[in-house]
């Protein structure tokens, strides 16, 4: 008999068939003729089919039901004993099922209103005040539904399946065809060879129960029901554990079904086989990152389970936090060092480094994973110029965590040590505004100041670099050992505040407030905020027109000309002397 039902299950993986496989029949004598005798059993296995249809098709819950219950494998296979549900209350559709029979609504009372379309069956069906299933499930104690293939795939909520029965005549060597009704009561043959591509749902007696020793049963092979499920967060996912009575040992209790239902789901899927008796817990890090889901356990014995555990619901863990610090360090010229600091309160599977060179392609290309124990990384790969984003991230199982930032614009001098800054030129867009001609040869004072990294206090660098013209023109002779100074700043965007006088009268003085200006990167150090500047008073010893200030940042290139915003006024500086 076992091996009928093996080959049962595979051969009655039956398909929802097109009209290309299989024609409606309506003619029920030709139906009875050709697949099933008109027999005792095969009329109570047809009209019960029916009516399973009609229960499918009027209501969801049933559906959810039939599903969730299939997928307990109670004995190995996607099979539902009638007797295990018909008690199991369930949620109507309609007002009219909400007062069926003034009491609260079950499997059995949808089964029952079911059959109303067969009222002539039922009463010779019948007897002592029974209901019709509860004849049935006395009758048959071993009647069954089942959906053999596609239990999983099954989407409840939008198909219906056919719904089919083994008829006492079927041979699984040549049966063809098995008697099914579709969701609108139609009769349909069935292909039972051909398996099919979408689930069918099959009534017919249980034959591994009817296989089972009771005898054996009632010594204590039936598996008891695990208790004080609890469920807790991981690193990676959510932990499971349960336990069980002190009678159970590997003699009565095999192991055991894991299911799981996520908030999305309409029904528990079993997750897992668990092995042994004394394996008593199960990590589950299939989950997605703050999704909860719920979850029961069921012990099993030689194809009995037992009943189910407490149900709990669970929330997985979160991402990760990110790192706690993280920075871009300019060291030399084509070397960044990347310095971060771990958040090690959590589980942290690997650290992951991000780089993105503004105006490249391609945006943020990852660059290296490290141990939660690494905290640095040297770029060697620096293209002068080129502002270079930086992001850095914590990764688990569960995904990434927000990014820290920081950039560098790599600058081309190399930081590592001191940098010349010589002026080498200056050039004036309107001559006879700033010098007119019985004055003679233009003359200039340049200041040059900066402002402390941490204090932000003005301070001046260079006061009063005198600058005179050998002729009359618009563009003096090329300077030199006009140094400025040896630049080594302590980060890359440093940056000098240049301020220029045309002289003209050597008595007096002249005191100009100047703006002296410094960058600071933005909260996401992805950038610069708008560039800072603080008030300093310049003073000059002679008194002329002022060409107003420029800025030079470490960054530039070496050789750059400084606009000023009078006159047309520009100086040339450099790395380089003349």
């Amino acid at each position: 008999m076992m091996k009928t039902l093996k080959l049962l299950i595979f051969t009655l993986s039956i398909v929802f068939i097109g009209c290309e496989k299989f024609d409606n029949i309506n003619d029920n004598n030709l139906i009875s003729n050709e697949l099933y005798s008109p027999n005792d059993y095969n009329l109570d296995l047809k009209y019960f089919s029916i009516a399973v249809s009609q229960a499918l098709q009027s209501n969801n819950e049933f559906r959810n039901i039939i599903k969730e219950e299939s997928l307990l494998m109670f004995d190995g296979d996607y099979d539902i004993l009638l007797s295990k549900i018909i008690d199991r209350e369930i949620k109507t559709n309609t007002l009219s099922d909400k007062n069926y029979n003034s009491k609260k609504y079950t499997v059995e009372d949808l089964l029952n209103k079911s059959y109303n379309q067969n009222e002539d069956f039922i009463k010779s069906k019948t007897s002592k005040g029974l209901s019709i299933i509860e004849e049935l499930s006395i009758k048959y104690p071993h009647l069954q539904i089942s959906i053999p293939i596609h239990a999983n795939e099954w989407d409840q909520e939008n198909y219906i399946p056919i719904v089919a029965f083994l008829p006492d005549n079927y041979d699984e060597s040549s049966t063809k065809y098995i008697p099914g009704y579709d969701e609108y009561g139609n009769n349909v043959e069935v292909d039972a060879i051909n398996e099919p591509e979408e689930p069918v749902i099959v009534i017919a007696q249980n034959e591994r129960v009817e296989l089972l020793d009771y005898s054996i049963i009632q010594e204590g092979l039936v598996p008891s029901t695990p208790f004080n499920l609890l469920g807790t967060q991981t690193e990676s996912g959510i932990r499971l554990k349960w336990d069980m009575p002190s009678t159970a040992d590997n003699m009565n209790t095999s192991g055991y079904y894991l299911y799981r239902k996520g908030v999305d789901d309409t029904s528990y899927l079993k997750i897992a086989t668990i092995y042994g008796v004394y394996n008593r817990s199960f990590d589950d890090n299939n989950v997605e990152a703050n999704r909860s889901y719920s979850y029961f356990v069921m012990s099993y014995n030689q194809g009995l389970t037992s009943g189910a555990s407490n149900y709990i619901t669970v929330t997985a863990p979160n991402y990760p936090k990110p790192v706690l610090s993280f920075e871009a360090i300019q060291q030399s010229k084509n070397q960044i060092e990347l310095r971060w600091e771990n958040d090690h309160s959590q589980y942290i599977l690997e650290t992951k480094l991000y780089k993105y060179v503004v105006g490249g392609t391609g945006g943020y290309q990852q660059i290296g994973t490290f141990t939660p124990n690494q905290h640095d990384y040297f770029d060697n790969n620096v293209l002068l110029g080129k502002k270079v984003l930086y992001k850095v991230t914590h990764r688990t199982s569960l995904g990434e965590s927000n990014a820290k930032y920081d950039f560098v614009q790599a600058p081309y001098r190399d930081i590592s040590k001191p940098s010349p800054v010589y002026i080498k030129k200056i050039t004036i867009g309107d001559l006879s505004g700033i010098e007119g001609w019985p004055a003679g040869k233009p003359e200039f004072y340049v200041t040059v100041s900066n402002v402390g990294s941490l204090s932000k206090e003005p301070y001046t660098i260079q006061d009063q670099i005198n600058l005179k013209f050998d002729t009359r023109s618009k563009e003096s002779q090329t300077f030199t050992g006009k140094k400025v100074l040896d630049w080594r700043p302590g980060f890359w965007y440093d940056m000098l505040s240049f301020y220029a006088l045309e002289y003209d009268r050597s008595w007096g003085t002249l005191k100009v407030n100047a703006s002296v200006g410094y960058q600071k990167k933005n909260d996401n150090k992805d950038g610069f905020t708008a560039n800072g500047s603080v008030d300093y008073e310049i003073e000059f010893s002679d008194k002329g027109e002022k060409c107003g200030n420029s800025y030079l940042y470490y960054y530039d290139n070496p050789e750059i000309e400084l606009e000023f915003p009078n006159y047309g006024v520009k100086i040339l500086v450099s790395e380089n002397d003349n």
